[in-house]
């Protein structure tokens, strides 16, 4: 009988409800586990709850999105800042007062097969 390997966790925070559908589809299949939310103090609360080996946030949110998951990992959990990628349309500008701190950026729109390759090797 094959050992049963446990799936990896992912948490992906976005906005966009047919984003969070197709990204969840997407890693599901690709064989993860995952966990979604909408703001950014859910993910937070997730955060503090779980473990999860890749962290997927949506930067440019109308209210509590990517930037305050952000601010709130470089204050109490920078070790995770590791494990985060962002997926994201943010302007270059943007995403280079962060990329120092991050392991990867999916530019929106993405390619699946980009997203999943990028969150296998943060995984």
């Amino acid at each position: 009988m094959p050992l049963l390997r446990k799936k990896k966790r992912v948490l992906v925070l976005d906005d966009d409800l047919s984003m969070q559908r197709l990204v969840r589809l997407l890693l599901e299949r690709a064989g993860y586990r995952v966990d979604v939310v909408g703001k950014g103090n859910a993910a937070i609360e997730a955060i503090s709850r779980h473990s999860y080996s890749v962290i997927l946030l949506d930067l440019m949110m109308p209210h509590e999105g990517g930037m305050t998951v952000m601010k709130h990992l470089r204050a109490h959990k920078p070790d995770i800042l590791r494990r985060v990628i962002l997926v994201t349309s943010t302007p270059d500008s943007v995403l280079r007062t962060v990329a120092g701190d991050i392991s990867a950026v999916v530019k929106k729109p993405f390619i699946a097969e980009e997203l999943i390759a990028a969150v296998a090797r943060v995984s």
